[in-house]
């Protein structure tokens, strides 16, 4: 028995460290690498070719990440790209194509969210309060806000879909811990798409009606919510204000703000693909830059800025990897949606929250750049819920 669940962790070593070591190591993300070579390793001395060819026949988001990783590599060697990108989606491929799908039980779940939600609190609380750093943790806070958001969803994923009262107290309390780091990150985009995600998950639930909520629970969960809004206040408030301030500075003609720089980075694309729409820039894109100053074609706090990325996931790729690769980032989010036929509910609320959540994140934020939120994705909507094998989602 010991032998089996020793087998079984090393296996799931990526998702482990997804909800732990993650969390808390500033190159968490190049470390998972080494889980994932621990776990293919494993998987093929136990399994052999065996879920390689199962996840080859059924999974169709693999051959997607198949085209991806090729172009990518094509890119890289073209005009340059991140090799952290390019790690994080290499990695998480080949997890993808090898990884036994039946291990990821609900039981297994839940611990994994659980685990998560509690570890990015604590680490939320202790930065931001203990050690006093506000939202300058070692850690950024934008990508971390995105795995938070990501978890709350799965836990409230879970919470929605179980029968066990056992289970939906400790998964909404995830979703609670969840909720209340992501607040303390202060990640505005992430706020919107979370709030964005909710609302889907709320209409998906009215409107299934396939679950039933006490009187006691929706009172339970009102005071709850209740409790960390007024707890959060200070820190909403403080944000919504600075929101506020950048505005009213925007429309005073001052773009060097925070707001003000993202809108300049967006306008800026159109003339930063120029000549470049198919295949995009790759790195070249700072020297464009620079040009596009000496014309006076952009400000002088853009030029200074030197964006490393966009803040918008869709600007971002059709500027460094063109129409090409913002086909392939729409795909990324679309197919997983268009594989819901024969999925269990569960998968289906997992994968509705997960591409609403990034796709509405993207419009502020590049979750596909970061390793962290790259894998965040595609271990979840990769090795659980776009398999048309759909048992190993209702046993413990």
């Amino acid at each position: 028995m010991f032998k089996k669940y020793l087998i079984n962790g090393l296996i799931l070593l990526p998702f482990i460290w997804l909800s732990t070591g993650m969390l808390i190591l500033r190159n968490g993300d190049k470390t998972m690498v080494a889980m994932v070579i621990i776990s293919l390793i494993i998987t093929f001395a136990v399994y052999g070719l065996t879920t390689l060819k199962h996840n080859l026949a059924t999974n169709k988001l693999l051959w997607l990440l198949f085209i991806i990783c090729s172009y990518f590599l094509f890119s890289y060697f073209y005009h340059g790209l991140s090799s952290r990108e390019i790690r994080a989606f290499i990695a998480a491929t080949l997890l993808v194509a090898v990884f036994p799908l039946s291990l990821l039980t609900k039981k297994t779940i839940i611990i994994l969210t659980l685990t998560g939600a509690v570890i990015s609190t604590s680490y939320a609380y202790y930065y931001t309060f203990y050690v006093g750093l506000g939202r300058n943790w070692p850690l950024n806070p934008i990508p971390y806000g995105t795995i938070m958001a990501s978890i709350s969803v799965i836990a409230l994923s879970l919470c929605l879909t179980s029968t066990s009262y056992k289970e939906k107290v400790v998964t909404f309390l995830a979703f609670i811990l969840g909720s209340y780091s992501l607040i303390l990150s202060e990640s505005r985009g992430v706020w919107l798409g979370y709030i964005v995600t909710l609302a889907v998950i709320f209409i998906i639930f009215i409107t299934t009606k396939k679950i039933k909520i006490t009187w006691r629970s929706a009172a339970i969960i009102c005071v709850v919510i209740a409790g960390v809004s007024v707890i959060s206040k200070p820190l909403i408030s403080q944000r919504l204000s600075q929101t506020q301030q950048e505005y009213s500075d925007i429309k005073s003609g001052d773009l060097a703000t925070s707001i003000g720089l993202r809108l300049q980075m967006w306008f800026s694309a159109p003339m930063l693909i120029e000549h470049h729409e198919l295949l995009g820039q790759g790195n070249q894109y700072l020297a464009s830059l620079d040009n596009l100053y000496q014309q006076g074609r952009i400000s002088q706090s853009l030029y200074e800025a030197q964006p490393p990325h966009f803040h918008n996931q869709y600007v971002d790729y059709i500027v460094k990897k063109g129409i090409v690769g913002l086909i392939l980032l729409l795909c990324l989010l679309i197919l997983p949606l268009r594989l819901l036929k024969n999925a269990s509910t569960l998968q289906r609320y997992i994968t509705i929250s997960l591409v609403s959540l990034f796709a509405v994140a993207s419009l502020t934020d590049v979750p596909f750049n970061h390793g962290q939120t790259i894998f965040m994705y595609l271990f979840w909507l990769g090795c659980f819920t776009t398999t048309s094998n759909n048992e190993h989602v209702d046993h413990d």
